[in-house]
């Protein structure tokens, strides 16, 4: 089943798009200038034409795409950002409605563990409402000072993953697959008890967004 589905609207040309995640709007702006390219990156303006429009970079994730945050402004403490993932149907049929030079398409690049880290990094902010300036992952990780699950592969797992910057390995987990493991966060005078690790068959998985992780 899809997540996202679109209506084209205009009244005389058809250029406002509604993007729905299932029940909620992503997107509710112009389609022109939706997909860009910009900066020598392929780019999602979300909201694009109103007062509040974000933008992340679109990169390839094997048959997927995923939207990561702008590496200029990931460390922003007002950058909006929103993982988004669409399956290759999905995202033929946003570019089909698109405003878009399709030779430019061809610039799409793919997805990093840097990237990966970027997200992450912003998951932890969005979800305990960190403010903190200038955050990166491997402080997080720097700050971990327990995991719920005591077994060496998770925690070697995030050694290796602050050093690794090449491509990353992004899979659909099914609901409710391996154990979930909590990190345990001593940063900024607050403990943070957060929960993207899923372990299953000797392998560390982290959740970015819905059923979607990347294995270390």
């Amino acid at each position: 089943m899809k997540k996202y589905t679109y209506k084209v609207t205009g009244e005389y040309y058809k250029t406002w798009l509604e993007m729905k995640k299932e029940n909620t709007m992503v997107h509710n702006g112009s389609l022109i200038g939706l997909i860009s390219y910009n900066r020598d990156r392929l780019e999602l303006n979300l909201n694009y034409g109103t007062y509040n429009y974000y933008s992340s970079e679109i990169k390839k994730a094997s048959d997927m795409v995923i939207t990561t945050p702008l590496e200029a402004d990931n460390l922003n403490e007002n950058y909006l950002y929103t993982p988004l993932i669409l399956t290759g149907v999905e995202y033929d049929e946003l570019i089909e409605i698109s405003y878009i030079d399709r030779d430019l398409l061809k610039n799409i690049k793919e997805v990093t563990m840097n990237d990966i880290k970027n997200i992450l990094s912003n998951n932890f902010k969005t979800e305990f409402n960190v403010t903190t300036p200038n955050l990166e992952f491997k402080e997080i990780t720097d700050n971990v000072i327990a995991f719920s699950k005591h077994d060496e592969k998770v925690k070697n797992a995030f050694n290796l993953m602050n050093c690794d910057e090449g491509e990353a390995l992004l899979l659909q987990m099914k609901d409710g697959t391996g154990e979930k493991v909590t990190m345990y966060i001593d940063m900024d005078d607050n403990l943070y008890e957060w929960t993207p690790i899923i372990y299953s068959e000797n392998k560390v998985y982290l959740r970015l967004v819905d059923d979607y992780a990347v294995q270390l």
